[in-house]
């Protein structure tokens, strides 16, 4: 039987590093990437992008929902150009069936993972040499999550969520432990959310999704944002850093 540990970073510190640092085979790098409140406009940084993610950006109905892709992908492509070698509008990707996005086979002669997730004002990238799963999201104060609770959640991390003294942070951080787990082993996320834990400490898999032994870590971006990171349990070394466009 699998097991997932489940634990909260008290406070991290995010380096603002010269150049990007060689991702190391124990190590998870977390990139946190602030979308400019004008938006992503300048050429250098749409040409990163492919016709395709160009396409998608277009589409998007709000505008800020279209900023954070486009900063997303434009970090991603120079991060992953920088452990690759290959130009960033060079790279290719591909997805599983569940849409997670990869390197195309032939260019990920390094094997890197990663993992992308946008929400209010910034994007959060994970990069590892093992599977990886991150998910961010905003702290919307006034929202409603109780409807969502039977579910999402056991009843044991329903109990735990509204008898916080912050339940609404709670959810949200208990959903990102949720996504950043269900991303990070390639599955499909909606249909299995109550099968993914969220309560700190040791978590038993049942053996249906989780086959091996992880960990997932929640984290505060900023006041108004939470974020989680999942990982193989052997990852030793877990690193914070900020990317400016």
């Amino acid at each position: 039987m699998s097991l997932i540990t489940i634990s909260e970073l008290d406070s991290i510190t995010w380096l603002l590093p010269e150049f990007v640092p060689a991702l190391m085979q124990d190590e998870v790098q977390v990139w946190r990437v602030g979308v400019p409140e004008h938006g992503v406009k300048t050429e250098s940084n749409l040409d990163l992008l492919s016709a395709a993610e160009k396409d998608r950006a277009s589409r998007f109905a709000q505008h800020e929902d279209a900023q954070r892709y486009i900063a997303g992908h434009c970090a991603l492509r120079r991060l992953l150009s920088s452990h690759t070698g290959i130009a960033t509008h060079q790279l290719v990707f591909t997805k599983n069936e569940f849409g997670k996005p990869a390197l195309g086979h032939h260019q990920n002669t390094a094997n890197i993972h990663f993992n992308l997730s946008h929400s209010g004002q910034y994007v959060i990238i994970a990069l590892s040499k093992h599977p990886v799963g991150v998910d961010l999201e905003y702290v919307k104060n006034d929202f409603n999550f109780r409807s969502l609770l039977p579910h999402y959640f056991t009843t044991a991390e329903a109990q735990y969520i509204t008898a916080s003294p912050s339940p609404v942070e709670v959810f949200f951080r208990s959903w990102t432990l949720k996504e950043a787990l269900g991303k990070g082993l390639g599955a499909g996320i909606t249909e299995n959310m109550q099968n993914l834990p969220s309560l700190l400490g040791i978590n038993r898999s049942n053996g249906l999704l989780v086959t091996n032994d992880w960990k997932v870590k929640t984290f505060g971006v900023d006041d108004g944002h939470v974020g989680s990171v999942a990982m193989s349990s052997n990852i030793e070394d877990l690193e914070f850093f900020d990317f400016i466009l």
